[in-house]
């Protein structure tokens, strides 16, 4: 990730190319513009998210003046912020700006300005299942219902986040479920779910989930797939535009199917005896 970010960064600024430092700058000291990279923890975040990174970047405009640094800074959130990294390393990495976190400060050393960018990466939670755990019918069929209502550009996914998501994809996860009385020889399963929806433009993630809601609404009913005649019914969706797309996800969606109550079983009459009522 390291190379790949200070990379990035380099193609964005060329005045910065090769001075760009890991963790500190250098002992001798640069009078010139540079850049210093961090990494902080990772911060473990949801079960669907898995770890968030932050990646400090410092700026110190030396020479160039406050006006250059305001400009580098607009280049590196347009060009950083939910964009697909790829470097050296194996793989590649979206970033989420996440804001600056202090105030400009003073560099004592050569008496420029230093401006503090934070950006996240997530990472998900390694798994030492041997098997992966079997699908669940329902999101299954979620899933591939969304795929066919969405552009050939949208990647969706299930239950949790890959490391290598695409920039426009949607994530299906099943965030609860209930069974319900329906009456005496039936009874009704009730499965909530969430959708996250992410872009490199808010405007496409809203007016994508915008698009889903309006179809689920006219959807009265989703085919299982499973060769079965079985369906299920959506009984309420949503959209909150103001949440967050990786962490809370935009749509929530509830699914409803009815279902006979089995037979139950009872002992068998091995004799009957008819006694007489005499009077």
């Amino acid at each position: 990730m390291r190379e790949a970010v200070k990379q990035t960064v380099a193609a964005l600024i060329p005045e910065l190319d090769g001075r760009i430092y890991d963790v500190q700058p250098r002992a001798e000291g640069d009078d010139g513009p540079y850049a210093v990279l961090t990494l902080g923890e990772e911060i473990w975040k949801s079960a669907w998210a898995g770890y968030r990174q932050v990646v400090r970047i410092k700026l110190y405009s030396g020479s160039a003046g406050i006006s250059r640094l305001d400009a580098w800074a607009q280049q590196l959130v347009r060009g950083l912020q939910r964009q697909k990294i790829a470097g050296p390393d194996p793989g590649a990495i979206l970033l989420h700006y996440l804001g600056v976190p202090e105030a400009d400060a003073l560099d004592p050393a050569s008496g420029g300005i230093i401006r503090c960018l934070r950006f996240g990466a997530y990472l998900p939670e390694a798994s030492g299942a041997e098997a992966p755990a079997p699908a669940d019918a329902w999101l299954s069929a979620l899933a591939g219902w969304t795929r066919g209502k969405l552009a050939d550009l949208w990647q969706v996914y299930e239950t949790s986040w890959p490391a290598d998501r695409e920039e426009h994809a949607v994530l299906w996860r099943l965030a609860g479920c209930e069974t319900k009385m329906a009456g005496a020889s039936m009874y009704e399963i009730r499965k909530t779910f969430v959708g996250h929806l992410t872009a490199p433009f808010p405007e496409t993630e809203h007016h994508a989930s915008v698009a889903l809601v309006e179809e689920l609404g006219v959807q009265t009913q989703l085919p299982l797939g499973d060769g079965e005649r079985r369906y299920l019914s959506v009984a309420e969706v949503s959209a909150n535009m103001q949440a967050d797309a990786i962490l809370d996800g935009q749509l929530k969606l509830t699914l409803v199917q009815r279902r006979m109550r089995p037979a139950e079983e009872a002992a068998l009459i091995r004799r009957v005896a008819v006694q007489p009522i005499m009077k």
